[in-house]
Order: structure tokens, then C-alpha cells, then sequence
């Protein structure tokens, strides 16, 4: 698997976990809500520093 394509699977992994998120919070399961929301922005963050393979590896 590129790099590119885990960035793609876990931007889908993203947005699943925010809709989750939202789901839950409509059934006020808040912790649930929040645990979803938090595992999203981490990966989010993750991605913020992952290369992309266009990206030259540094020696």
C-alpha cells in the first residue's frame, strides 16, 4: 500500500468516526460521541505529518 493510499483510507477512517460521532450524540451516548471525536482529530493529526510519496524522503 502507497502512501498516498493509507492518507486516502484514513481520511475515509475520518470521516466514518465523525459520522459515528454524530450518531451517538444523537442518541446521547456522550461518551461514546466524544471517544469518537477524539480518535478522529488523532488521526487527523497523524495525517498532518505523514509524507505523501511525491514527497523526497530526507537521508
Amino acid at each position: 500500500m502507497t502512501k498516498d493510499e493509507t492518507i486516502k483510507t484514513l481520511l475515509d477512517d475520518i470521516k466514518n468516526l465523525r459520522s459515528k460521532a454524530k450518531y451517538y450524540g444523537s442518541l446521547h451516548l456522550f461518551e461514546a460521541e466524544s471517544y469518537a471525536e477524539k480518535l478522529a482529530s488523532n488521526i487527523e493529526l497523524a495525517l498532518t505529518t505523514m509524507p505523501s510519496d511525491e514527497d523526497i524522503a530526507i537521508s
